[in-house]
């Protein structure tokens, strides 16, 4: 053990030493520089060569720091002999992606760029002006050719950003094939007098030497004698075997419990003789037999975790989980439904209910129904039994709710649905002509009969079970003649359900008579005149006469279903008045 134990110090040592000494803690470059000047004033763009040196310190394998210095000069910039030299003094960060034998680097680098400029410049000395005195020259007389050097330079501010392309050659040397750089300078216009920004490119090549890099690998340890294990692997005499591993995982017989039920866990694997194990439930020990029973009773709904722990000499400890989900009971669940959603009064409906059992329900009933109103036998709802207002001749509409109570072996539920009950409208009775009366007399004239004997008998032909109802009035001139309005009506009667003659057989029984006065009873006049040549003499009813329209009976008739008319409630039927005891009024 021990022995196992300064060789791995060992090792650590050296790896340690070998990541120390594995970048460069000083370089040096120098090389050839080439720039590409874009001016930005009157003067045209322009190339100029030259040299530069860097100096970089690392502080680690990646970043490091930078100094660089470097000249490049053009002699004649834009063919205007302008002999120009620009030096750039540089400083910033590096980055340095190192790999064995090639290094991409990135810097920005800020400093300044001092700029000299020179060119000459020849003229003719004059005559009015004092003589020109240059040291060493001889003296210049008036009239004489002059040439002069004019001189110019400013420094300013400048920084580059780029990078490129390091490839080692050995320890100490490596080759820059490309370095590309966009600097920026900000030197004066002379004409203007203003700074100006000149966005130039600027290319290097050249050598770069390292000190401090990698040092020599230092010869490995001789190796320890060792033995062969289990797996096929060595390690060192007196040092253990590595353990081995179990595949320990869980089986369930149920993932989901329902309330009272239980499920039994256990390894899906073989353990290894003399293992030990823990149990837990929501990281809470339970049992250390080599099977759990997991019980639902007593437990709330939710998802448990099963935990199993076990340790075995030689193996690794392994642990294992799985979840068991207790579920909580729910009723069940479903629609109601009525075949036809409407129906009318006295039919019947269909009931059908949709029902699922709820989450752990088993043992599902048929559904057991009841109705608010109504009756319900089996699964047939009956409207027979469903009230509405008698009162109401319009069409009456009744929402019936029906229950379906379902139950299983746990609980029970309710489903609601509903049936629309309809009472249509009643139909309204036929309002015909009035038949109009000579003053005190009860007499039907012809035009009259031909209203009843006409029209009415078209109607009662259609509808054979209608009924017709005659309501008699009286003027005011004729309220001393009792029973007046009511003889007239029965004579109406007559001529409708004599039989012989010109009268016809419509029922007596199936005849309405009333009898209203000189009160209109809220129904309107519809009185029909007739002046024909046939009438008998004093049966004529001129319409000039102004209570003429008050001497009236009503017709109506009432279809089958049909609802009464408004005006007298006090029918009688004429069967029940004798009618026929007055034969067929001529």
């Amino acid at each position: 053990m021990m022995n196992s134990k300064l060789i791995l110090a060992a090792a650590l040592l050296s790896v340690g030493m070998a990541s120390a000494q594995d970048y460069p803690r000083a370089e040096t470059f120098a090389g050839y520089t080439y720039t590409r000047f874009n001016s930005a004033s009157n003067v045209p763009a322009f190339s100029a060569n030259g040299g530069g040196g860097q100096l970089a310190v690392n502080a680690n394998r990646w970043i490091g720091f930078v100094a660089d210095v470097g000249a490049v000069h053009n002699g004649n910039i834009g063919s205007a002999h302008l002999d120009s030299t620009f030096t750039n003094f540089l400083f910033g960060p590096r980055i340095s992606l190192r790999h064995s034998r090639v290094t991409p680097y990135f810097n920005v680098l800020f400093g300044g760029v001092h700029a000299g400029t020179s060119t000459n410049v020849t003229g003719t000395a004059l005559a009015d002006q004092l003589p020109v005195y240059l040291p060493g020259a001889p003296a210049v007389v008036p009239g004489q050719a002059v040439t002069l050097r004019a001189t110019a330079s400013q420094t300013a501010f400048a920084m580059t950003s780029g990078g490129g392309l390091d490839i080692k050659i050995n320890r100490h040397l490596s080759f820059r094939p490309i370095g590309l750089d966009y600097l920026m300078t900000r030197l004066q216009n002379l004409r203007s007098k203003q700074d100006n920004n000149q966005h130039n490119l600027r290319y290097t090549t050249g050598f770069n030497f390292t000190f401090g890099g990698e040092a020599p690998t230092p010869p490995p340890p001789p190796p320890p004698p060792t033995r062969a294990c289990w797996d096929n692997s060595t390690v060192p005499v007196g040092s253990p075997c590595p353990n081995r591993s179990m595949d320990l995982q869980l089986a369930a017989s149920t993932s989901e419990l329902c309330p009272g039920g239980s499920a039994v866990i256990r390894p899906s694997a073989a353990v290894p003789e003399g293992a030990t194990y823990q149990w837990t439930i929501q990281g809470e020990p339970v049992g250390k037999g080599p099977t759990l029973d997991f019980g639902s009773t007593g437990r709330q709904a939710g998802a448990y975790k099963v935990g199993l722990a076990v340790a075995a000499p030689e193996y690794n400890e392994a642990t294992a989980e799985s979840t068991i989900t207790v579920r909580e009971y729910g009723p069940p669940t479903g629609t109601l439904e009525a075949s036809p959603a409407e129906i009318l009064a006295g039919e019947r409906a269909t009931l059908r209910a949709n029902v699922a059992a709820g989450p752990c329900g088993t043992g599902l009933r048929p559904p057991v129904y009841t109705a608010s109103e109504g009756a319900v036998r089996g699964n047939q709802f009956d409207s027979s039994d469903v009230q509405f207002d008698p009162a109401s001749k319009s069409e009456q509409r009744k929402t019936v709710r029906i229950v379906a109570q379902v139950a299983d072996d746990r609980g029970s539920a309710t489903i609601q649905g509903s049936v629309v009950v309809k009472k249509p409208a009643a139909t309204m009775a036929t309002r015909l002509p009035d038949i109009v009366f000579p003053a005190g007399s009860a007499r039907v004239n012809n035009c009259g009969k031909r209203v009843l004997l006409e029209e009415l008998k078209a109607a009662t032909d259609t509808d054979p079970a209608g009924k017709v109802v005659f309501v008699g009035h009286v003027s005011q001139s004729e309220a001393g003649k009792a029973g007046l309005d009511r003889q007239r009506a029965l004579n109406a009667a007559a001529v409708i359900s004599a039989g012989s003659g010109v009268c016809s057989s419509f029922p007596a029984a199936q005849i309405l008579v009333g009898a209203s006065g000189t009160t209109d009873n809220g129904v309107d006049f519809q009185s029909r005149f007739c002046g024909a040549s046939n009438e008998l003499p004093g049966s004529v009813v001129k319409e000039t006469e102004s209570d003429a329209k008050f001497r009236r009976v009503e017709v109506w008739f009432v279809p089958s279903g049909g609802a009464m008319p408004a005006g007298s409630g006090n029918y009688q039927d004429a069967a029940s008045l004798a009618v026929s005891r007055l034969g067929c009024p001529r």
